[in-house]
């Protein structure tokens, strides 16, 4: 099958650069993340939403899919990634599997749709590979999000890391996993080649971080910390701060809408 997959690009030329500090008393929304506009280096991004078409992943409370969250989720990722300036592949953008049309069992199916993921990553080298999924266990108790990395590339691992501490720090301060290095069951990190990390966004099998997870406010909550990872990863300038950390004052917007906001924004710096 020939791939056909989405390529979303920020020409450099028409993005103006954005490093700066909004005074106190400036109001800016929690889910606006910039960066500068202007990067010197390649900044590309595949976002593999898990699963899809006739593979639901896992099944949580109340019915809820895997896929459909990992999609909803993705999709906010990379139009964040866009308006920071990265080149996004998509390894679906819709309610698809993306095996071969010649595959008709499930089995088959299922094993072409993984190599063909597989295939993207190698076809694009140079960009980091960032793939979302979500968590599911027999007890109910579990919840937060955690972090798989590749064994074969060192930038996995601190990629990985600094996900896992960013969800710390912007959304789940309660969050106590640690990141793991992938074994062989989690394919595409087993043999990706270049930077490669597996996000599980939280567990199904909670019921209420299941149903947060439905949420287009929590979807976007969790888009925005793996996107400021991301810009923390391009960008390992000591003392450099998200659009949100967690010493930030809260307050409500104008409209008492209960969206969370802070006085003083400083914009990340970009790797050079």
């Amino acid at each position: 099958m020939k791939l056909k997959f989405l390529k979303l690009v920020v020409p450099i030329t028409t993005l103006a650069v954005v490093v700066f500090c909004m005074s106190a008393g400036h109001i800016v929304e929690r889910n606006t993340v910039m960066a500068d506009a202007q990067p010197q280096v390649s900044k590309r991004v595949i976002v593999d939403a898990g699963h899809g078409g006739m593979d639901g992943g896992a099944v949580g409370v109340d019915g809820i899919v895997e896929k459909d969250i990992n999609l909803a989720i993705a999709l906010k990722v990379r139009d964040q990634l866009v308006l920071n300036g990265y080149e996004v592949i998509m390894t679906r953008d819709s309610d698809i599997s993306i095996h071969d049309p010649d595959k008709t069992s499930v089995r088959q199916q299922k094993v072409s749709d993984i190599k063909n993921r597989m295939k993207i990553i190698e076809e694009n080298p140079d960009a980091i590979f960032v793939s979302i999924h979500q968590n599911q266990f027999g007890v109910s108790k579990y919840f937060g999000a955690q972090m798989f990395f590749s064994p074969n590339n060192p930038e996995s691992e601190l990629l990985s890391q600094t996900l896992q501490d960013t969800f710390k720090e912007l959304l789940q301060p309660e969050n106590e996993r640690v990141h793991k290095k992938a074994d062989k069951n989690l394919y595409l990190l087993y043999h990706a080649k270049s930077p490669a990390v597996l996000i599980e966004c939280g567990f199904l099998s909670n019921p209420d971080e299941a149903r947060k997870l439905t949420t287009a406010e929590y979807q976007n909550e969790v888009a925005f910390a793996i996107t400021s990872a991301i810009n923390r990863y391009f960008s390992p300038v000591d003392g450099a701060q998200d659009s949100q950390t967690p010493d930030t004052p809260k307050e409500t917007d104008g409209n008492n809408s209960g969206n969370q906001v802070k006085n003083n924004l400083c914009m990340l710096p970009v790797r050079r």
